[in-house]
């Protein structure tokens, strides 16, 4: 992965401006083309973040400490999407429950189903381990029955990603994509400057990089098929 002041001096090098210290000297206070090429990165970044919300390097696996008694948790601050078919339950120590995947259900479902039996549960103590998991209309979710110990889950979800700001940030691209990265920053480099027919040319490269990015990551779904003849 490269660091944000790599990627500002590629962008530099690209333009024939001197490129910044290599160590960050003076990194925060940049000014004039320089300060300019450190925000185009970031501009090229949320670019590429918007095109692709669930983009395979801004994947996390969290882990969520239930407690007795509560239903429903936050996501993390920093969580955009979730994927509801990765929530997993852990062994609890204590109470030797069987860890299993939580089957995610619809919060309609939840409701007509399921929050009847939690309402009669114990609401301090917690019923069992829960067996599903269901959406809410907030950053949140839920698990059925109600616990009743520390139980842990674990489950992936996409981050949105912070701007870079310190020299040495890191670019959570991955490093073969920075020619993508760089023509989106001269491109917004090129409007700066007013060279709107560059600018242009550049965006297009830019766009066709993206479109190679999702090419590349969003690999179709496996799917096996069976090919075992019944007689």
């Amino acid at each position: 992965m490269s660091t944000y002041v790599e990627l500002t001096n590629e962008l530099l090098r690209r333009l024939n401006e001197v490129p910044v210290d290599i160590a960050g000297a003076d990194f925060t206070s940049l000014r004039n083309v320089q300060a300019t090429a450190k925000d185009a990165i970031n501009s090229s970044l949320r670019e590429i973040y918007q095109t692709g919300q669930e983009w395979p390097f801004l994947k996390t696996t969290y882990t969520q400490t239930l407690t007795a008694g509560t239903r429903e948790y936050s996501f993390p601050t920093t969580y955009s999407s979730v994927d509801w078919e990765t929530f997993y339950l852990k062994k609890n120590a204590t109470k030797e429950n069987t860890p299993t995947v939580l089957q995610a259900i619809a919060y309609e479902e939840y409701i007509s189903s399921y929050r009847p039996m939690d309402d009669l549960a114990d609401q301090v103590n917690g019923d069992s381990a829960p067996i599903k998991v269901y959406q809410t209309f907030g950053d949140s979710f839920g698990v059925t029955p109600i616990p009743d110990a520390d139980y842990e889950i674990e489950y992936v979800y996409w981050s949105v990603p912070t701007s870079l700001v310190n020299y040495n940030d890191t670019c959570v691209v991955p490093e073969r994509f920075n020619h993508v990265i760089i023509d989106g920053a001269m491109a917004y480099m090129m409007h700066f400057r007013s060279n709107e027919q560059s600018a242009n040319m550049h965006q297009q490269k830019f766009e066709q990089g993206i479109k190679s990015m999702k090419r590349v990551m969003f690999d179709d779904e496996l799917r096996l098929r069976s090919t075992v003849i019944e007689r």
